[in-house]
């Protein structure tokens, strides 16, 4: 077929595009897959300053302290699964906030509601925990409050709580995303096709019925892809809330992957924290891979 006007001026164009993804190509490539040689470093006894066949071999003994009595491993592990469990239990909460946004009838109202719920995702943890130990602290606006109606007798702290420090930690990143995460919901929510709510309408539907029926199942898949996403991550606990937030009390139950792995390499077990980072990947594939699976039974379709 002999080459049009038309068709050269469409191929330029996906070249065009082409070139314009390229860079985030070499991104990615950079950043997730370069990385990936240094797994070398964990079957060696790294020393800062040296490359890996200049170490020596000690195969997989870092893989094995993983499992010794030196190791903080097992309460890290317990740390992180907890409460991204109790994260996942109410992973509903966006949803739910979603289909309020869209039930509002005001759209300022909406738009300040939204914008509201949506900045606490753009704040930094260290700004968090100063608006926490400003409300919740001994002396603290909460306590300063209480103690001056005489509701309490001695000031608590909430934020040295042990008991309760993975339901705050879970509470907190919920809060913290509540608004960003409705975004991605409201925006299948306007993708629902307008015309199954008319019918629901014509059918006698009332509004819990409509929300039931037809926006709830609208936005299944894009939860099923959403949660198969966040078990993926389920063992990579981000050490950002334990790290502001953890206090010599509250450690003990605020120390994840995340955090375990950054004391390793703060105290130069370069070799351990690699491998531990190995082990880390693998079990994220595995999970995803069983996320995948499991959404494929309920939805019929894989999602990847």
């Amino acid at each position: 077929m002999a080459n049009t006007p038309t068709a050269n001026k469409k191929v330029k164009k996906e070249w065009i595009l082409f070139w314009m993804v390229v860079p985030f190509i070499l991104l990615v490539l950079v950043f997730h897959y370069l990385p990936i040689a240094g797994w070398a470093y964990a079957f060696v006894d790294y020393k800062l300053g040296k490359l890996p066949w200049e170490s020596e071999f000690v195969g997989l003994k870092n893989f094995q302290l993983m499992f010794s009595s030196i190791s903080r491993l097992p309460r890290a592990l317990r740390n992180t699964v907890i409460p991204n469990t109790i994260s996942l239990a109410i992973a509903w909460l966006p949803v739910a906030f979603a289909i309020f946004l869209n039930e509002l009838r005001s759209t300022r109202y909406r738009r300040i509601v939204q914008t509201v719920t949506t900045v606490p995702n753009f704040i930094s943890w260290v700004m968090v925990y100063g608006l926490m130990v400003g409300l919740f602290s001994t002396d603290g606006m909460l306590n300063t409050f209480f103690l001056s109606k005489g509701i309490i007798s001695q000031p608590f702290n909430l934020l040295n709580n042990i008991n309760i420090s993975w339901t705050l930690q879970a509470v907190m990143g919920t809060w913290k995303g509540l608004g960003f995460s409705a975004i991605i919901y409201l925006a299948a929510i306007s993708g629902i096709d307008q015309e199954l709510y008319d019918a629901a309408m014509t059918d006698g539907a009332g509004r819990l019925q409509r929300i039931w029926y037809v926006t709830i199942p609208g936005v299944m898949p894009t939860f099923l892809v959403q949660t198969v996403l966040g078990i993926s991550g389920f063992l990579s606990g981000g050490m950002d809330y334990p790290l502001v937030f953890g206090t010599p009390l509250t450690n003990p139950k605020l120390e994840n992957i995340g955090l375990y792995s950054y004391n390793l390499f703060r105290d130069a077990s370069y070799s351990f924290g690699i491998a531990l980072g190995i082990m880390n990947s693998i079990v994220s594939i595995a999970l995803i891979c069983l996320g995948n699976t499991a959404a494929k039974k309920v939805r019929g379709e894989s999602i990847i």
